[in-house]
């Protein structure tokens, strides 16, 4: 989809899918079965191949120098739509049984809102790089080798990644099969790229001045991994499950410590990146922090109700800086004319380190849930004084979030001791889960130790502007552009 916006037009291809995703939440807010749940779903992720359209827009109109501010608001606005949907998603679904609607009905209008926006008042101009290109042409130039290879690579890998997440073991052929031929692919595509294509969506221009752009893909991938599983799944479990929070709102409520400041903080990050045209400072600075916050979390206990409130606003700092600074990073290495390119294999990158990461922490904590769980609850409430036929009561009331009253024998005493142990060894779990992100923390900040500085090109040249200019192709310039697509063929 970015390759495509990079030599059509972006206007289209940014308001035709969230059209499409408000039919897909319509249906899915009507859904009567859970095929139907699904349909919707699908429809709805057209949408999300969007982002390297949506998060190039901002930087080609405005001035170069402004890319970090134009990634910065733009993940602001991401983070309002995680505000909306969690406390919205956590208030309709306590009113009612079928509140979980509500969610796709919100949904269906920020589609709607978002698809007319595009219609009405974005006006770009056209596509002065590629002027009366022909089907054939647009075909070869998004790379239909590469793109096959890469969809086909991503998507078994995804699948495999998720079914790891608990449907299957990590021993099961429906794991093993799609993630080796996954992998398989993926190394092909990489190898593709490498000899067999120069322009293709890994185009060789990404890499002409230096190593950034490999560098911060990384370091985005590693922010996925801790995002996606980390951040966005593991710790409002740490809340549950430690018994610090009871109910999907007061757990919204309690992570606005984590979302405020992650919507705050690239006001900062982005004055100062543009004021002292350096992005890598900003950067190492808030890796650090993540750094710290995941050493907490690798240490977490049930006593530490307080303290990871603290360790939210710093979570929240460290957050912000990836986000609002390696897509400009990113962007910074590849010329217009792959834009929207090098923005989407940044969040391609992102969306696989997730699916990875949310496999790996849901495999250390389900593994070591699995293993020792039943036995240290059960065993704590027997030695409390647990009659041994209510165990299996006991496991179901605290499982279900019951009162100690369903358990036969449960006295107040059983009832501490076991949700004690409970907290204890979801607490360890968690810290296990915490303990493996550490690794990859580091190698990200090494290799964001070894950026390059962008301030060369933060200038007040502006790559697309939206402004009514009269543009004018001499015979010439016609000619330049054909031989250059040309010279993709070759």
């Amino acid at each position: 989809m970015g390759r495509l916006s990079d030599i059509t037009s972006k206007k289209y291809l940014a308001a035709v899918p969230p059209l499409i995703a408000f039919a897909g939440a319509v249906v899915s807010a009507k859904a009567t079965s859970m095929s139907m749940l699904i349909a919707g779903s699908i429809l709805i992720g057209v949408t999300l191949s969007t982002i390297s359209i949506a998060q190039a827009i901002p930087s080609e109109v405005l001035p170069l120098k402004y890319r970090a501010l134009a990634q910065g608001l733009c993940g602001m606005a991401g983070t309002i739509g995680g505000l909306v949907g969690s406390l919205g998603g956590g208030a309709v679904t306590n009113v009612a049984s079928d509140g979980w609607r509500w969610i796709f009905w919100m949904q269906a209008i920020f589609h709607g809102i978002t698809s007319v926006g595009f219609f009405l008042f974005y006006w770009p101009r056209a596509n002065t790089e590629y002027p009366n290109i022909t089907l054939k042409e647009i075909v070869w130039i998004c790379d239909p080798i590469g793109s096959v290879l890469f969809i086909l690579g991503a998507t078994l890998t995804l699948l495999a990644m998720d079914w790891a997440s608990g449907t299957y073991d990590g021993s099961d052929p429906h794991i093993v099969a799609p993630l080796t031929i996954g992998l398989v692919i993926l190394a092909a595509f990489c190898a593709y790229e490498w000899k067999g294509r120069a322009d293709g969506l890994v185009a060789h221009v990404f890499f002409r001045r230096n190593a950034n752009f490999a560098l911060a893909v990384f370091a985005y991938a590693v922010e996925g991994w801790i995002f996606y599983s980390a951040v966005n799944s593991v710790v409002p479990q740490i809340v549950l499950y430690l018994g610090w929070e009871d109910d999907s709102w007061d757990i919204s409520v309690r992570q606005l410590s984590f979302q405020l400041v992650i919507f705050f903080t690239p006001i900062l990050l982005s004055w100062y990146a543009t004021r002292f045209k350096d992005l890598k400072s900003p950067l190492l600075v808030t890796w650090i922090s993540f750094l710290a916050v995941s050493i907490f979390y690798s240490c977490v206990k049930p006593s530490l109700d307080k303290g990871q409130i603290v360790i939210n606003v710093v979570g929240g700092f460290g957050q912000a800086g990836p986000l609002t600074l390696l897509p400009a990073v990113i962007q910074y290495t590849a010329p217009h004319a792959f834009l929207s390119t090098a923005t989407g294999l940044a969040f391609s990158a992102r969306a696989i380190g997730g699916a990875f990461g949310s496999a790996v922490l849901d495999a250390i904590i389900n593994g070591r849930i699995n293993a020792h769980y039943a036995s240290a609850v059960s065993g704590a409430a027997i030695d409390a004084g647990l009659p041994q036929s209510s165990v299996e009561a006991l496991l179901e009331a605290i499982a279900n979030s019951l009162t100690r009253e369903s358990v036969p024998g449960a006295t107040e005493d059983v009832w501490n001791a076991a949700l004690d142990a409970s907290h204890n060894e979801y607490a360890h779990a968690f810290r296990l889960a915490w303990a493996s992100v550490i690794p990859f923390v580091v190698l990200a900040l090494i290799a964001l130790a070894f950026l390059k500085g962008v301030k060369e090109l933060m200038t007040e040249k502006v790559e697309a502007t939206v402004e009514k200019l009269k543009v004018e192709l001499d015979e010439d310039t016609e000619k330049g552009v054909g031989s250059k697509i040309a010279e993709m063929h070759l």
